[in-house]
């Protein structure tokens, strides 16, 4: 099996620390955060973070500062992008009766907490990426991380796509200097702790939910995308550039399949740029299909395989086409996912849906740049199993901060 680990996100970072008394490791600088995001995400947040996990003992410094907090900090972060590859992490870092909590485990010592690592890394091909990590108490340092897992094709035929998103709280020794605790929550859930212990099944239902949804994504490439937060109502992702061939659609405030229908020309731009994808073009060269298809703000997009480097080197479109090959920047987006036959009406309704969570979260919408449509499948798919993506543009997102 392959495990890939990522070690600690390069994306510029910037942000408000979960208390004012905390220390960052610096791996990078971020756009500004949103000062309402910050007061939304902690209300929401404060009763679920645990306690404070070490207290210092009198023979100790009674704090972790300076000189050796950044060293410590230098340390875990290296240790944990090792976390599912063949190297593992340092178990001398980790006390031998470590307790280790999240929504769906609990384990009381070292062996238990291996075991949870070499579980996951067997049976679900984890990749981690950490994104920060901070002195979040004196004897405390916290991190921000997403995880994604691909489940065994048996029994799992139809492929589910497992991520999670969160933060790790670690309580270490201040004798010592090793990891006593160890707490993870989930941005997708409200109650955190093991379920057992407190009763709630919402993160057995998260599992679930991921599991059983079979809205499929065709085996094409597609623009490469890292989840930053998972939230139980949407996502919020960080786009890699890409290429698009793009032309006009019938009207600018139209999503979805309405903008197929037919051009004011009389021409139809899906069946425009697939001609100009599949040869109709000056040098008569068929590249590979992608997916998504975008729509949005007036025009149509395919993605451009990665075999075509830049614009320039794309073969030229017929002269009088209405195509345009050009350079899509990427950037950070929130995204609502949806079945079915992704009609005008619903697309709509599901934008009006991912807009109101953002207002209620407190993230900024980008008013320069036009939500857009990704349908990924085939019109002879099965409606329950097509996917859709609503996607917004967000003005700033703080990548980095612990809390929601």
């Amino acid at each position: 099996l392959r495990a890939v680990v990522h070690g600690p996100d390069s994306f510029p970072r910037a942000h408000e620390t979960m208390t004012h008394h905390a220390t960052t490791v610096a791996l990078g600088a971020s756009p500004a955060a949103s000062p309402a995001r910050g007061r939304a995400a902690s209300s929401r947040r404060a009763s679920a973070r645990p306690l404070r996990a070490v207290e210092s003992s009198s023979s100790a410094p009674a704090r972790l500062e300076g000189e050796a907090l950044q060293k410590y900090m230098a340390t875990m972060a290296e240790d944990l992008s090792h976390l599912f590859d063949d190297r593992g992490i340092d178990k001398s870092l980790y006390a031998s009766d470590v307790s280790f909590e999240d929504p769906l485990t609990k384990y009381d010592n070292i062996d238990g907490y291996l075991f949870n690592i070499a579980m996951l890394k067997r049976v679900f091909d984890p990749t981690y990426t950490m994104h920060s990590i901070e002195q979040t108490g004196d004897w405390e340092i916290s991190t921000r991380w997403t995880m994604s897992m691909s489940l065994p094709p048996v029994p799992f035929f139809w492929g589910p796509q497992l991520t999670f998103t969160g933060t790790s709280v670690m309580g270490v020794d201040p004798k010592t200097m090793q990891v006593t605790k160890h707490f993870d929550t989930w941005d997708a859930i409200d109650q955190q702790g093991f379920f057992l212990s407190t009763g709630s099944p919402q993160g057995v239902a998260e599992v679930l939910r991921q599991i059983f949804d079979i809205t499929k994504q065709p085996d094409l490439e597609t623009p490469d995308y890292l989840v930053l937060r998972r939230y139980a109502e949407y996502e919020v992702r960080r786009y890699e550039p890409f290429l698009v061939a793009e032309t006009r659609t019938v009207a600018d405030e139209r999503l979805a399949a309405g903008g197929m229908t037919g051009l004011p020309s009389g021409g139809n731009p899906f069946g425009t740029l697939a001609g100009y994808l599949f040869g109709g073009n000056e040098s008569k060269e068929s590249m590979a299909m992608t997916t998504p298809v975008f729509t949005g703000g007036g025009k149509m997009q395919f993605v451009m395989p990665s075999s075509v480097r830049d614009a320039l080197a794309a073969p030229r479109p017929n002269e009088g086409s209405g195509v345009e090959v050009r350079h899509e920047p990427g950037g950070v987006f929130a995204a609502r996912r949806f079945a079915g036959i992704a009609t005008d009406e619903l697309a709509k309704r599901e934008e009006e849906k991912l807009a109101e969570c953002l207002s209620r979260d407190g993230l900024v919408r980008d008013a320069a740049a036009p939500a857009s449509l990704a349908q990924y499948n085939d019109p002879l798919t099965n409606p329950v199993q097509r996917r859709n993506d609503v996607l917004i543009k967000l003005e700033s997102f703080d990548v980095g901060r612990l809390d929601k």
